[in-house]
């Protein structure tokens, strides 16, 4: 009976003693990290009287819009009723990244010139727009990857009885910003299964079924004509599985900053192949639409609609390029680009950017495509023509579905499969190029047309888009459609017919007050006689 009890004894003593832990081990446990502070756009809500009503300050309008640019847009005037707005932002959740390594500095020496390539391309002109997927623009362009039949997509993955949506032709040319974060993509992503495009967007309170939306040949003639007249690239990934800083910064230095889509206010110190190529002695320009040269990662302005031109430039991010009066000449207004083409002085390297014709959503697409022909045409009416190669690429997703399972190469990425055209007198002619490629790939072309040595492990290992080329073959006179792209927003205002009208109006006015001015002229005037 006594060893009954000396064992009940222990172990009630090893209970308590286990209990004991369990009760000190929670209380030294960290508290969990305090949400996010939330609002829901109520209808004449102004980010002003947010502030004030919700944090005592209508001038704290501004820090709403920072930590809500990527929804809101451009405009901090445009807000839509049920959008959600983080107000503060507590503690932020741990950035979800993969395991793999990140891209690493690059320690191989300079690459063998494609001496085929290089006596042909003597300019290159690199033009990205924003916020579209390939399906979202090419996803049923003929002999192309694109939408499966009978693709869908679950409404949550969570709830197998919640219903899919299915991708579906959209009915105007505007629309809504979805979300296009990185903690987005990566949801949308879902470690390959591709089945959280919809409820990532109903997370942010906007429509999910829209990341389903597609865009065809008649709402984009201009951009399915250079497909069916050079070269379309199905298998052309974004670099970054996450938004448009760190695409750019992909797409100049072969790697991000690892700061998601922040630029610390000490600038970012990184290595581009504009380095590169000032190093060897090659001419260079980055052309931006609009471009304002004040603005950089010192002077940012949230109420100046123009500071993403600080995210969409990575020069105007790094310390050594903004402070360097030399190298900061070679960021130019888009209008110069215009001038040098016909004074015969283009770079040999040219990379653009549009700015408010970007087809950032809510931005419309078909005024971007005219733009971005406008730029093109140009170019094709130059004498740089017969030895250019034009890339026009996308930036992001823009939380856009598409159905290619990104290879996740590094930690960064690839992201989501991005439209990519390549136009040249040497492009194949109605050329579909399977072959994989990111931005890299065009860092990577660069480097095999000047011999110059790889940024990163990333463009290092890249294709170099050559395979898009025949440089058998003589240089093709430029094709250019005989019409415009259909897609165009009429300025505001009435239309001709109205116009004509209004004119006849007022004209009639004129007329019958010329009359009225006439007949008192008289009056007056006999009056005058008979007091005489």
């Amino acid at each position: 009976m006594t060893a009954v009890r000396l064992a009940a004894a222990c172990l009630v003593s090893l209970v308590l003693l286990l209990a004991g832990s369990g009760v000190a081990q929670a209380a030294n446990s960290p508290a969990p990290p305090p949400p996010p502070i939330l609002y829901t756009v109520k209808p004449g809500d102004t980010l002003s009287t947010i502030a004030r009503d919700q944090l005592g300050d209508p001038g704290r309008w501004r820090e709403i819009y920072r930590l809500n640019r990527s929804q809101i847009g451009d405009d901090p005037n445009i807000l839509y009723t049920g959008e959600i707005l983080i107000l503060i932002p507590g503690t932020p959740r741990p950035r979800v990244v993969s395991t793999l390594p990140p891209p690493q500095a690059s320690h191989s020496g300079p690459l063998p010139i494609d001496t085929g390539a290089a006596s042909h391309i003597k300019h290159v002109f690199v033009i990205m727009q924003e916020n579209h997927t390939f399906d979202n623009y090419f996803g049923t362009y003929p002999g192309a990857d694109g939408l499966p039949i009978g693709a869908s997509v679950p409404i949550d993955p969570a709830r197998t009885a919640g219903g899919t949506v299915k991708p579906y032709h959209l009915s105007a040319l505007r629309t809504q910003d979805l979300d296009h974060s990185q903690n987005s993509a990566r949801a949308a992503f879902d470690g390959g299964l591709m089945d959280g495009f919809v409820v990532t967007q109903q997370h942010h309170n906007l429509p999910g079924s829209l990341a389903l939306g597609y865009y065809n040949g008649t709402d984009l003639p201009y951009y399915w004509y250079l497909a069916s007249n050079y070269v379309l690239a199905d298998r052309f990934f974004s670099s970054a599985i996450g938004g448009s800083l760190a695409n750019h910064q992909f797409w100049v230095a072969g790697l991000d900053s690892n700061q998601g889509e922040t630029i610390p206010a000490q600038g970012i110190q990184m290595t581009t192949i504009f380095d590169r190529l000032q190093g060897a002695g090659v001419s260079w320009k980055f052309y931006v639409k609009n471009y304002d040269p004040q603005l950089d990662f010192r002077h940012l302005d949230p109420t100046n609609p123009r500071d993403s031109e600080v995210a969409w430039v990575p020069l105007l991010t790094i310390p050594s390029v903004v402070d360097d009066p030399a190298k900061r000449a070679h960021i130019q207004d888009l209008g110069n680009l215009y001038q040098d083409l016909v004074d015969g002085t283009a770079p040999a390297v040219s990379y653009i950017i549009q700015g408010g014709t970007s087809e950032h959503p809510p931005g419309h697409v078909g005024n971007g495509e005219n733009a971005t022909m406008g730029i093109i045409d140009s170019i094709m009416r130059s004498h740089a023509w017969n030895d250019s190669a034009i890339v026009l690429t996308w930036d992001d997703w823009g939380g856009w579905y598409d159905h290619v399972v990104p290879p996740q190469v590094d930690r960064e990425g690839y992201g989501f499969r991005v439209p990519t055209l390549i136009i040249s007198p040497y492009a194949r002619k109605g050329y579909i190029l399977h072959q994989t490629a990111d931005f890299t790939s065009i860092l990577k072309f660069i480097e095999r047309l000047h011999g110059l040595a790889p940024l990163t492990t990333r463009d290092q290992a890249a294709s170099d888009l050559m395979a898009a080329f025949d440089f058998q073959q003589p240089p093709r006179a430029p094709s250019r459609p005989q019409v415009a792209s259909a897609g165009v927003v009429p300025a505001r205002g009435p239309s001709a017919a109205r116009l004509l009208e209004m004119y006849g109006l007022v004209s009639g006015l004129a007329v019958l007050l010329l009359l009225l001015a006439g007949l008192t002229e008289r009056k007056r005037r006999a009056r005058r006689r008979s007091e005489l």
